[in-house]
Formats: structure tokens, C-alpha cells, sequence
């Protein structure tokens, strides 16, 4: 078992205060839903808390940069159900603190590497532009030594009170899935239905790929009335339609791209509607 230690901390103090948010130095939080808690992974990633009457869902890990179960440990004492909507270092950076975490097996090996030390630490530094702990910022921890449970379409997590369905959407990466609430119609989309959607990184499936995925969500939009991304704020069901025509425009020629750039490296960008997709004009 790897000991790891990690460049940056999460202070075991937290404070509740108005709104049922809750905020503390690394992560901030609050109840968005019934039951249904954001961490703000330092202004990095969402993770979602559903809390259910006999477990919860974890959805996404962030970037590892600290002491996620510490902090989920202080919102629920409920056994965790931890899954990845995809294997990005900022979604699965933090699976080495939880023993058992479900991801789709097209990203399990992406899953696993973001998880070293090493790759952890440059994962960090790169989402957070480089930002530096102070001394009093240091956490030291252990891996748990993981283990990742492969998760297909059609599975379903039972937390007494609520089953969550997974939905395979390939496209930000091969193995991405989306979490379907069915009975409150919420749906956990990881990087699927971000503002800006980025289908420019290494191992992006072709743009034709990621437009049969919003499409048969769209037909499947009845099924869900929030969308909550991997990034920004919720959107509604219908925010996919302008995604679908956003690809569309860029695939038929259409759109009028601008040049996109990011530590993660430059792509053109189209958009259509509220709807924004950062490509490579190669990988069409």
C-alpha cells in the first residue's frame, strides 16, 4: 500500500451557517436539493452528496487535494456508495480515499493513473493554476488501497428511498456515465453537459461519437428535469437541445469558431444558444 502525501489541506473545522451552506478552508458546501449536497472542490470541480434512507451517493472524487471522506464523514453517517462519472483527474483524483469506487470500465485505467501520487499533484496544480498551500495547509494521509467495480447502462444503485440509474454517455471520454435520479428526475451528468463542454483533450471520442450521445439523452429528456454538471451551476433538461445543435453546427460547417484556450491546451470554440463546445477541428 502506497503512503501518499498530499500537497494540500482540508481543515477538519467546519462551520454551518445560513442557507444550510457550510464552508470551510479548502472545500465549501450546501444542500441544493432535498437530501442533495455540492462540494465545491475549491473552485475546481463539483461533487455531489445524495443522501439516501439507508446509503448515499458519492458522485465524482475531485482532485484529491484533501480529505474528502473527512468532510462527507461530518454531512452523513450513512455507508457511501462512490462512483465516478468518468475517469478525469478532477472527477477521480480523491478515489484513493474510499475503498470501493464504480466506474465504467473504459475509464477504469484513466481512473487508476490520475490516482498516483505524482499525477495527482500535477492534476492539482494544473486546475488550480499553480496556487501553492501555505504551511498550514498540509494534510498527510494513506491510500486506501481501492477497489474499482466496473458499472455498465442499466445498473441501478438502491439507497432505500431512492434508486439512481446509470446511463452510459461516451463522449467527453469513452467510458463517461451519467446518474439518473428516477424518481426526483434529477440527473448527475459529469462533464456532459458543462456550459462549456471540453471535446478537445486526449482520449475525446469524434464530435460525431459525442452527438449520438445528446441525442438519445434528449429523447430520454422526459425522464429528468435538472441537469447537475460536472461544472457550473444546474441546468434544465432542455439545455441539451442546444448542445445538440451547437455539435450539429460545428459538424455542418455552420458555426463561426473561436479560438479557446486553457492550461489543458488550445482548441476552437462554437456556440449555439447557452450551449458552448471546445474541439479539435481533427477530431470531428
Amino acid at each position: 500500500m502506497y503512503k501518499f502525501i498530499i500537497s494540500l489541506i482540508f481543515s477538519l473545522g467546519c462551520t454551518f451557517q445560513s442557507f444550510g451552506q457550510l464552508t470551510s478552508n479548502w472545500f465549501s458546501f450546501k444542500e441544493i436539493e432535498r437530501n442533495i449536497w455540492v462540494i465545491d472542490d475549491h473552485k475546481a470541480v463539483n461533487i455531489y452528496l445524495v443522501i439516501g434512507m439507508d446509503s448515499s451517493l458519492v458522485v465524482d472524487t475531485g482532485i484529491g487535494s484533501a480529505d474528502l471522506h473527512a468532510l462527507i464523514s461530518k454531512i452523513t453517517d450513512k455507508p457511501l456508495i462512490v462512483v465516478n462519472t468518468h475517469g478525469n483527474s478532477e472527477n477521480a483524483g480523491g478515489n484513493y480515499q474510499f475503498e470501493k469506487v464504480y466506474v465504467h470500465p473504459d475509464d477504469s485505467l484513466s481512473a487508476r493513473i490520475c490516482n498516483l501520487p505524482g499525477n495527482r499533484l500535477d492534476a492539482a496544480k494544473n486546475m488550480l493554476r499553480g496556487e501553492s498551500p501555505s504551511k498550514n495547509d498540509m494534510f498527510i494521509g494513506n491510500e486506501v488501497h481501492t477497489k474499482l467495480v466496473a458499472v455498465h447502462d442499466g445498473h441501478l444503485f438502491n439507497l432505500g428511498d431512492r434508486v439512481i440509474q446509470v446511463i452510459e454517455t461516451p463522449g467527453h471520454t469513452p467510458g463517461s456515465i451519467s446518474l439518473l435520479d428516477i424518481k426526483n428526475k434529477f440527473l448527475f451528468s459529469g462533464d456532459n453537459d458543462n456550459t462549456i463542454v471540453w471535446m478537445f483533450l486526449k482520449g475525446c471520442l469524434p464530435l460525431r461519437d459525442y452527438l449520438k450521445t445528446l441525442e438519445k439523452m434528449n429523447t430520454r429528456s422526459s425522464e429528468f428535469k435538472t441537469l447537475f454538471p460536472g461544472h457550473g451551476i444546474p441546468k434544465p433538461a432542455g439545455f441539451i437541445k442546444d448542445q445538440i445543435f451547437c455539435v450539429k453546427s460545428i459538424l455542418n460547417g455552420t458555426c463561426e469558431p473561436v479560438e479557446f484556450k486553457s492550461y489543458a491546451g488550445d482548441a476552437m470554440m462554437c456556440t449555439f444558444g447557452q450551449a458552448s463546445v471546445a474541439y479539435n477541428p481533427d477530431n470531428l
